[in-house]
């Protein structure tokens, strides 16, 4: 893994260049396709087994950073198995994001806290809100399984069914907290996070995005997490007007997977599918000092 100085810096522009006539042709297409039928939970299925890959099988991966005050020292990529225990008062973030409907083909990490930050579904724009609830309920039954004792999501663009179903009702998501401009002290591990599912892009996917970020600033002052779908300028700089985070987690850009710091924040980009829409990138997990404990 390279060093994380030379890891991209997801500050620039998320998509790649595209020929502006090819732009238009795409645009005009998801404008006639906001007046079509939803597509049938079936035929959707099908369409995401042949456009969404697979896990292969074999040994799995993580990429492990230490803060200061825990272990420290550079990113690692290391087995699932060869992952080294937490130190003495520190707390463990496991990061995932873009899961793409194959929530079950990662594996995550022990830890104290799960973060997964959006993109649940690969499309849900296209098709019934009936298959949305179920791939929600299958999600949300996988939360549960998962080796983490707190979990936190927020949405992403793909996520029009969660945008629809919430509608700012937790329910929706037992085995977790969800969050959009929102934040949350976590009892057990006593961090507060804040959550934002605001995001930038050119696709049909547009949940949660719009001409600027919603950012309230009571609920991101003094968070010591934040979690965004995509880690895009104009949010950047609407919550380090009123917050400094020791970590910012997020995805959405598929081949930005990875950490740098910059002025004291570690950012992460814990996309699981890479480019292709396969899930092959592994989870990001830090292990973070509890503030007030001796380092």
């Amino acid at each position: 893994m390279p060093p994380s100085d030379q890891l991209v810096d997801p500050r620039e522009p998320e998509t790649r260049p595209r020929h502006g006539c090819a732009r238009g042709v795409k645009g005009a297409l998801v404008q006639v396709g906001r007046y079509m039928p939803r597509v049938p939970g079936p035929i959707f299925d099908l369409y995401v087994s042949c456009r969404v890959g697979r896990a292969t099988s074999g040994e799995r991966f993580v990429d492990f950073a230490s803060m200061p005050g825990c272990a420290g020292g550079e990113v690692r990529r290391l087995p699932l198995g060869l992952l080294p225990p937490r130190a003495e008062g520190c707390v463990r973030i496991v990061v995932i994001s873009d899961t793409h409907e194959r929530h079950r083909d990662v594996a995550v990490p022990p830890g104290d806290v799960l973060l997964h930050c959006g993109d649940i579904f690969m499309s849900s724009s296209l098709t019934s809100l009936r298959r949305g609830r179920g791939v929600l309920r299958d999600f949300d039954s996988w939360l549960a399984t998962t080796p983490c004792r707190e979990r936190v999501v927020v949405g992403g663009n793909h996520d029009e069914a969660l945008a629809r179903l919430s509608g700012g009702d937790q329910s929706i998501l037992s085995s977790a907290t969800l969050l959009h401009d929102s934040s949350i002290t976590l009892p057990a591990a006593g961090l507060k996070i804040y959550g934002n599912s605001y995001s930038e892009g050119h696709s049909h996917n547009r949940a949660w995005q719009a001409d600027a970020p919603i950012v309230s600033p009571g609920a991101c002052a003094g968070a010591d997490i934040v979690m965004s779908h995509h880690d895009a300028r104009p949010l950047k700089e609407a919550v380090l007007a009123t917050s400094r985070p020791r970590l910012w987690a997020s995805g959405h850009c598929h081949d930005k997977h990875g950490t740098f710091t910059k002025d004291g924040t570690l950012f992460v980009n814990a996309s699981i599918h890479d480019h292709r829409y396969m899930p092959v990138q592994p989870p990001i997990v830090v292990d973070m000092p509890i503030v007030g404990s001796p380092s």
